[in-house]
Parts: structure tokens; C-alpha cells; sequence
């Protein structure tokens, strides 16, 4: 792998604030392995930092479909995880352990997304179907799509969704007002709004990558070689977007989308499904498919590998990261959906047990 050099700068100066078995997306309680991480000052946590590299916890998820664009995997803000397979929704709250099928149809669910209690579901035919994860009951359903919908992303009332064609939906969920975004000539695969919620990435089988202000083109970035799914702000540095290319690109890329330029990038051996930021550690997580099949956990500032882990037998095509960012969820069309653990929130640091 080749090592970013650039990218450093920007990070630097941001002050720090076994494996089971399953039915369903079903649960038994036989752990096999544990994480040692805690909270303590950022020097001490790197220097004991422990990953383990096997799942803690794995469910069954028959009917997960191999398809690179598609995005069949949430985590709910309420710690409820969704997850698509082939006509149905299922939940499994994290919290309990409930595993419930919330949705089935008659076409394939082709991508998943929440916002607190509401869960926003993609289907085959380009309908939006929103159901409330608190009562769990079905609610409006609209069509803004006349293909499928690969992939969405809220800010507070507003969904937007990306659509086979290449259009993206802006819709207010209140209301029945939409505005529709042109410039992809392909199925638009990632979607991502920033955190202050001002810029929407989007990425494409084009090889495109567009940045958005007010329902506007703001920035078009060009230099992927392959479709564009992987997408992540980072959240202690406005204005840096970090993006993974398919099969033919292999690459993670770092923008400056106020300038609308490369920062940097690093090669990698395979294609780049996901990308997640944790925030604690300033880490990057990319999942990748052909031909790693795995996870890699990166240092942000200097996109260093920390340790590869995750590994499934088929392409890592969606990953989900718990509310509190302890917990990594990966599924892959090998039908697994395992648990990770990235952070251990329980461990006690020697100075808060001298405290007590």
C-alpha cells in the first residue's frame, strides 16, 4: 500500500476533546471475545490500544445480495440496526436483542436509512416507503424514482435519495415539495451530508463525485477511476471528505471541497465499499470487497494501517457503526452480519478506579 504524505497537516492541528451463530438476524449469547480499550488521555489510549480481530457476535442474514451499489445496512440513533434482505426488512434491537421483520413485499428492497425513530426504505421500483421504528407501523410511502434507490441520507426533515438514473430526490418529508439534482449519468450509489449539514456528497457509477450547496452543484470531483460508493466526512475538520473508488480505482481519497482539490490519496489492494470515521481516536475504517474481502482500520492524519481484520469470505459491502461508536457491524453477501468491537466503553482507566 502506498502512504498518504499531505494529509497530516490538517489533522495535527485538531485539538483531542467468538464467534456465534444465529437463525434470522437472531441472537445466542456465547462470547468468545472481548476488547481491552478505555477511556484515557489520547497518548495512552494509542500506546494500549487493542483491536481484536474476531467478531464478537455473528447473526445470520440469508438473501444479503451481492450488488456494489446498493446500501442494505442501518444503525439506528435509538441503537435499532436494519438490515435489507432480498423482499424484507428486518430489525434487531441491539439494546434486547428483538429480532423483528418489520417489512415484506413483493420487489426487492435496494437500500435502508434512519433518522432517530424513522426508517426510510428504497425499493426496486423507485418507491419510499417510511416506517416508525418506535410504534413499528408502515407510514406514507411516496415515488420520485422511476428505478431503484441505492442509497439516502437525512438532514432533520429532508431526505434525499439517489436513484438509478442518476437523479437525486430532495424531498421534505412534511410536505410534498421536492427538488430534483441533475449531473450524474449513472446510478448515484453513495450519498452523505456533512456535519454542520450544509454540503451533500454524492457519489456515482459515473466516477464522479459531486458536492451540493442549496440544491446547487458546488464542486465536481473528478479523479476516480471507478464508481464512487464510499463517502465520509470527516467530524473535527470541516471541509474534508474522504472517498473510495471500485474494482478498477482501489483507492481512498482525501478532498478539500472548498477548493474543490485533492489533498491526498492511498492505494489500496481492492475495491472500497465503506468508509466510517472514529472520532475518538481519529481513525478511519474502509471495508473492502474483491480481492481483500475485509476491514482495515487507518490513523486519519498520516493513513497509516493500524491492523486489517473483518474478514468475510465475499466482498465487506456494508458496514454500520453503533451511536456511542463502540461497535462496528459488517455484512457481506457470504450472509454474515458480524459485530466488532472498535472501542470498549466499559473498561475502567487505573485513574478512574483510584477515583472510586
Amino acid at each position: 500500500m502506498e502512504e498518504s504524505s499531505n494529509i497530516e497537516d490538517l489533522f495535527n492541528t485538531i485539538p483531542i476533546s467468538r464467534v456465534t451463530r444465529n437463525p434470522v438476524v437472531g441472537v445466542k449469547q456465547k462470547l468468545l471475545a472481548t476488547s481491552t480499550l478505555c477511556i484515557e488521555p489520547r497518548y495512552e489510549r494509542i500506546l494500549n490500544r487493542f483491536i481484536d480481530t474476531k467478531p464478537f457476535k455473528i447473526l445470520d442474514a440469508p438473501g444479503m445480495v451481492d450488488d456494489y451499489y446498493l446500501n442494505l445496512l442501518d444503525w439506528s440513533s435509538n441503537n435499532i440496526l436494519s438490515i435489507g434482505l432480498g423482499d424484507s426488512i428486518y430489525t434487531y434491537n441491539y439494546n434486547n436483542g428483538t429480532v423483528d421483520e418489520i417489512f415484506s413485499g413483493n420487489e426487492p428492497v435496494t437500500s435502508v436509512k434512519s433518522c432517530n425513530n424513522i426508517l426510510s426504505i428504497g425499493l426496486n421500483s423507485g418507491k419510499n416507503i417510511f416506517y416508525d421504528l418506535d410504534v413499528q407501523k408502515i407510514g406514507m410511502y411516496k415515488k420520485y424514482h422511476d428505478m431503484r434507490i441505492a442509497s439516502m441520507s437525512w438532514n432533520g426533515n429532508i431526505l434525499c435519495t439517489g436513484g438509478k438514473s442518476g437523479k437525486i430526490v430532495v424531498q421534505d418529508v412534511r410536505s410534498n415539495s421536492n427538488d430534483v439534482l441533475t449531473g450524474h449519468t449513472q446510478e448515484v450509489c453513495g450519498l452523505e451530508w456533512s456535519p454542520d449539514y450544509k454540503y451533500l456528497a454524492s457519489g456515482s457509477n459515473d466516477n464522479d463525485i459531486r458536492v451540493w450547496h442549496n440544491n446547487h452543484t458546488y464542486k465536481t470531483l473528478k479523479e476516480h477511476k471507478s464508481a464512487v460508493k464510499a463517502l465520509a466526512w470527516c467530524p473535527w475538520k470541516s471541509g474534508v471528505l474522504a472517498s473510495g473508488g471500485g474494482t478498477k480505482d482501489k483507492s481512498i481519497k482525501f478532498w478539500d471541497v472548498y477548493e474543490g482539490s485533492k489533498i491526498c490519496e492511498t492505494q489500496v489492494n481492492s475495491q472500497v465499499c465503506t468508509l466510517t470515521y472514529i472520532n475518538k481516536y481519529k481513525e478511519l475504517i474502509s471495508s473492502h470487497g474483491y480481492l481483500d474481502n475485509n476491514i482495515i482500520l487507518w490513523k486519519a492524519s498520516t493513513m497509516k494501517q493500524v491492523i486489517a481484520f473483518g474478514k468475510h469470505e465475499q466482498r465487506v459491502l456494508h458496514c454500520a457503526i453503533s451511536p456511542d461508536n463502540t461497535i462496528l457491524a459488517s455484512v457481506s453477501s457470504d450472509e454474515n452480519l458480524k459485530f466488532w468491537k472498535v472501542c470498549d466503553k466499559t473498561k475502567k482507566t487505573k485513574k478512574e478506579q483510584v477515583l472510586e
